[in-house]
C-alpha cells in the first residue's frame, strides 16, 4: 500500500465562521500518478480509520467533513459507515462522467450524502452530474476576471451552492462574495486581516513577551510559579489540569508550586502558553490550529531523535502558526522575541536542524504540498497518525478550557 496522507483544511461562510473541513486523503507522494488499487485501498484504510477508529467527534466536532472520493469509491460498502448528515462527498475533476457514475452518484444521494463537485469547469454533457450536485467547487486559480463570471452564468440555471477555492488574499475574497458564491477556502482566511504596516497592539505584545518568557528552559520552578501566578486566567488552568480526575490524587493541589511539581515543568510551559492563546483571542478555528501544531510538533521531537526536546518542539509548532492568530506577518511577530538562530531558521525559512517540522506539518493543511521525504523523521503514515493524535489532544484541551471559562 502507498503511503497515506491525512490532513484538513477548514472551509467558510460569508460571515467568515468555520462550516466545515476538507479531509485530504491521498495515496503516496504524488496522487495523480499513484496506481489506482494502492489508492483505492489507501483512501479505504484511512477511511475506517478516521471515521470509525477516530470518530467524527473528535476529527471535525459539529462541523460538516468533506471527502474526496476517486471513481473507485462511489459504490464502496465502506461510505455506508459514514453519517450522511454531516457528510459532503466529493466527486474528483478527473472522473469521467458516464451512465454508471451518474447511477453511483443517485444512490449516494439517496442515501442522504450531500455532493459536490470539485475543482469543477463546466461541460454541457455534465449536465446530469450538476443536477444532482448541492455544491459546486470553483478553483479561482483557473480562470480569469471574465472566465470566472461566464462560468457562473453558465452554472447559474442550476440549484447548486458555489464555494471558491484557492481565496489568497481579500480582494479576490470580496470579489467572490459579490459574485454569490456561499462558502470559501483559501489562505487568505486562515490569515484573517493581515496587513503588512499593522502594529502589535499592547495586549499582543504582552502575549508573546509572555510566550518568551514560558518557553526559556534555563527558568526553575519558582520563577515559572511568579510568571504564571500573574496571569490568573492561567494559574487557574494550570491547576485544574493538576487536579484532574485522571491524575487521582489523594488530596486536592492547591498551589501552582505543587502542580508543578507533579505536572513536571514542561508541561506546565505548555499548558500555560496555550491557555494564554486561548485569553487572547476568540477565533477558536486559529487557536485549533496552532495548538495542532504544537503538539504534532511535540509529538516529532522523539523520531527525531531528541525526546528531551519535546517542549522546544512544542513552542516551534504553536510560534509556527501565531500569525494566523494575530493577524499579523510571521517576521514581524518574530521580531518581539529573542529566538535562537536555528528556531528563527525553521520559521522563516523551513531551513536547519529543525525546518524539517513545519514542513512535515503544513503536508497535513495544504492539499497541494508534498511530503518532503528527504528530511522527515518518519514515514508518511507515522506521521498521519501523529497528526490525528494531535487533532485528538486539542480537541480535548478546547472542551476542557470551555469548561474553565464557563465556571
Amino acid at each position: 500500500m502507498q503511503p497515506i496522507f491525512v490532513g484538513r483544511q477548514p472551509i467558510f461562510d460569508g460571515e467568515e465562521r468555520i462550516i466545515g473541513f476538507e479531509l485530504l486523503f491521498r495515496a503516496g507522494a504524488n496522487a495523480s500518478e499513484a496506481n489506482v488499487v494502492d489508492g483505492d485501498l489507501a483512501t479505504s484504510d484511512l477511511l475506517h480509520s478516521a471515521f470509525i477508529d477516530i470518530g467524527m467527534k473528535n476529527l471535525v466536532g459539529d462541523h460538516l467533513a468533506f471527502v474526496n472520493l476517486p471513481r473507485g469509491f462511489l459504490d464502496h460498502e465502506v461510505l455506508l459507515s459514514l453519517p450522511p448528515e454531516q457528510v459532503v462527498l466529493e466527486i474528483l475533476e478527473d472522473i469521467v462522467v458516464d451512465d454508471e457514475v451518474i447511477a453511483a452518484v443517485r444512490r449516494l444521494k439517496e442515501l442522504g450524502f450531500r455532493i459536490a463537485l470539485d475543482d469543477y469547469q463546466f461541460r454541457e454533457q455534465d449536465s446530469p452530474l450538476i443536477e444532482l450536485a448541492d455544491i459546486v467547487k470553483l478553483d479561482l486559480l483557473a480562470f480569469d476576471g471574465p472566465g470566472l463570471r461566464a462560468e457562473l452564468e453558465r452554472l447559474r440555471p442550476f440549484d447548486v451552492e458555489l464555494l471558491a477555492e484557492k481565496v489568497e488574499d481579500a480582494a479576490t475574497y470580496e470579489t467572490c462574495r459579490e459574485l454569490g458564491f456561499v462558502y470559501y477556502q483559501g489562505f487568505f482566511l486562515s490569515y484573517p486581516n493581515v496587513v503588512e504596516g499593522q502594529r502589535l497592539e499592547q495586549l499582543e505584545v504582552g502575549l508573546l513577551q509572555l510566550i518568551e518568557k514560558l518557553q526559556d528552559p534555563e527558568m526553575s520552578a519558582e520563577q515559572l510559579a511568579v510568571q504564571i501566578n500573574a496571569h490568573p486566567d492561567l494559574a487557574i488552568h494550570v491547576l485544574r489540569q493538576a487536579n484532574s480526575p485522571l491524575l487521582r490524587h489523594r488530596r486536592p493541589i492547591e498551589t501552582l508550586r505543587e502542580a508543578i511539581m507533579l505536572l513536571g515543568t514542561d508541561r506546565v510551559r505548555s499548558l500555560a502558553m496555550v491557555a494564554a492563546l486561548r485569553t487572547s483571542t476568540p477565533q477558536r478555528q486559529g487557536l485549533e490550529q496552532v495548538m495542532i501544531r504544537a503538539r504534532m510538533a511535540a509529538l516529532l521531537a522523539a523520531p527525531s531523535g531528541v525526546p528531551n526536546e519535546s517542549e522546544r518542539y512544542f513552542t516551534l509548532g504553536l510560534l509556527s502558526g501565531l500569525d494566523r492568530v494575530l493577524g499579523i506577518p510571521l517576521h514581524r511577530v518574530l521580531g518581539e522575541l529573542n529566538l535562537s538562530p536555528a528556531m528563527e531558521d525553521a520559521l522563516l525559512e523551513q531551513s536547519g536542524e529543525l525546518g524539517a517540522v513545519p514542513r512535515i506539518i503544513e503536508t497535513f493543511e495544504d492539499p497541494d504540498r508534498r511530503f518532503p521525504f528527504e528530511v522527515s523523521p518518519v514515514s508518511p503514515q507515522v506521521a498521519g497518525r501523529l497528526y490525528m493524535e494531535a487533532v485528538r489532544w486539542t480537541e480535548s484541551m478546547l472542551v476542557e478550557m470551555q469548561g474553565a471559562s464557563s465556571t
